[in-house]
């Protein structure tokens, strides 16, 4: 089976929670108060966690949808599958998270996650259409299960 590399795998997770560091501790800010320095902290330790659900959930989706389809193609309805259920996996990690090391009420706990939860479902489609994009898997369109 033909997939990304590891590299590629690395370099994905890397560059996405880079970006999400800045809008973790944004959509914390906005669901209570807090002091900037404890969301930026708690986003930096929530990402060093979701890091390790990025590197799982993206190969094991793909495996599947490979398995699935013989492609690594995502069409916008796989697509938006990935991102719903990356994003449900993030929530069932985070809110314990949150209660726990913000010291939120379950009120602003659940605040925040659905706050995250449209933000970063935008932001993991239009983060893996580009990353995608730049870094296409180049037998993708042209490798099938089947060959």
């Amino acid at each position: 089976m033909l997939m990304r590399n590891k590299l590629d795998w690395f370099r994905h997770a890397l560059a996405y929670e880079c970006g999400a560091i800045v809008l973790r501790t944004l959509c914390t800010l906005a669901a209570a108060d807090t002091a900037v320095g404890r969301a930026s902290a708690f986003s930096l330790l929530s990402s060093c966690t979701v890091f390790l659900l990025t590197l799982t959930h993206t190969k094991v989706f793909d495996y599947f949808l490979w398995r699935a389809t013989g492609s690594l193609v995502k069409a916008g309805k796989v697509r938006l599958l990935h991102c719903v259920s990356y994003e449900l996996a993030g929530a069932a990690i985070s809110i314990p998270l949150t209660l726990w090391l913000l010291d939120f009420n379950l009120a602003q706990a659940l605040w925040r996650e659905a706050l995250i939860f449209v933000v970063f479902l935008l932001y993991t489609y239009l983060y893996n259409y580009g990353y995608d994009r730049l870094f296409p898997v180049t037998h993708a369109k042209t490798y099938s299960k089947n060959n």
